[in-house]
């Protein structure tokens, strides 16, 4: 016989064990849980369908109070689970191109013949880097002029070439030995030949390997009467420089001057081979030829 009491007690217990479903397996729980669903098909069917969800499962301990995620909850946690494959990390995966813009050339990096990566020269002649042009020492650019002296077609030429030999053998001098050339110079102007010789004496003490000081002194003799001492002087200078025509000039004139006609004519054919255009006609050479082995018969 059941106590006054017992429904009380029923209900109380059957209360707590819907309350508690998430957590005991019980006959109380299922008629708890029975009633719940009876509830929730009264409802609408979504609930008819969360309720049976729940039925079906009543010993996963999802939710910590034993209540199934709603469904907003569970649309937002869904997409979550499932990562996609990045674009950036997948190696096959690319994008294909869109109907409206232009078709893109795959990347392909150059590789040069010997394997290794292609440089700019590879794709393009690289210009040859011009060479600097090496200045010329001045007796190489006094050779290059007495060989352009020795193929002048006019006298004109000739005459032109002659002034630049001159001003490139002068440009060897120093200040001091331009000073006493200067001074050389008046002194002969001025009818003091010996006063220049010892002018140009003293220049010789400063740069004796100056071929124009020598000859410049031996024109200063020859000027003196020295004909002898010109003589040397001429040999000196054309030691130093065996192309320089007006030594040579200057050694035929002191030569005719000695009354040595040889002499005199082999050193202005040595003239005519340095500059050609110095007898364009052959005047002076016949007459030396005349002094030196008489009139032709």
């Amino acid at each position: 016989m059941q106590g006054p009491a017992f429904p009380g007690w029923l209900l109380a217990h059957d209360m707590r064990a819907t309350r508690f479903s998430g957590f005991r397996r019980s006959g109380f729980l299922r008629s708890g849980a029975l009633i719940t669903l009876s509830l929730l098909t009264s409802l609408s069917p979504a609930g008819l369908a969360r309720a049976q969800t729940q039925h079906a499962l009543p010993g996963q301990g999802g939710h910590p109070h034993g209540k199934a995620p709603s469904a907003p909850h569970a649309a937002q946690t869904a997409p979550a689970q499932t990562t996609p494959t990045s674009p950036a990390t997948s190696p096959t995966l690319r994008t294909p191109p869109s109907p409206g813009s232009p078709a893109t050339p795959p990347q392909t990096s150059a590789v040069s013949p010997t394997g290794g990566p292609a440089t700019s020269a590879s794709f393009g002649t690289k210009a040859p880097s011009a060479t600097p042009h090496k200045k010329l020492t001045r007796p190489q650019q006094i050779a290059a002029l007495a060989d352009q002296l020795a193929q002048a077609k006019t006298p004109e030429d000739a005459q032109a070439l002659e002034d630049r030999l001159e001003a490139l053998r002068a440009a060897g001098l120093s200040p001091t030995t331009q000073l006493l050339l200067r001074r050389a110079q008046k002194d002969s102007q001025a009818d003091k030949p010996d006063e220049a010789v010892d002018d140009l004496s003293d220049a010789l003490a400063l740069q004796p390997d100056s071929a124009i000081l020598w000859r410049t002194r031996a024109q200063t003799r020859l000027a003196a009467g020295d004909f002898n001492a010109a003589v040397t002087d001429l040999g000196e200078a054309l030691q130093r420089d065996g192309r320089d025509a007006k030594s040579w000039g200057l050694l035929s004139t002191v030569e005719e001057q000695r009354k040595d006609g040889l002499a005199a004519l082999k050193a202005w054919q040595k003239v005519l081979e340095l500059n050609p255009m110095a007898d364009k006609n052959h005047k002076r050479l016949d007459a030396l030829h005349i002094k030196a082995f008489g009139q032709p018969t």
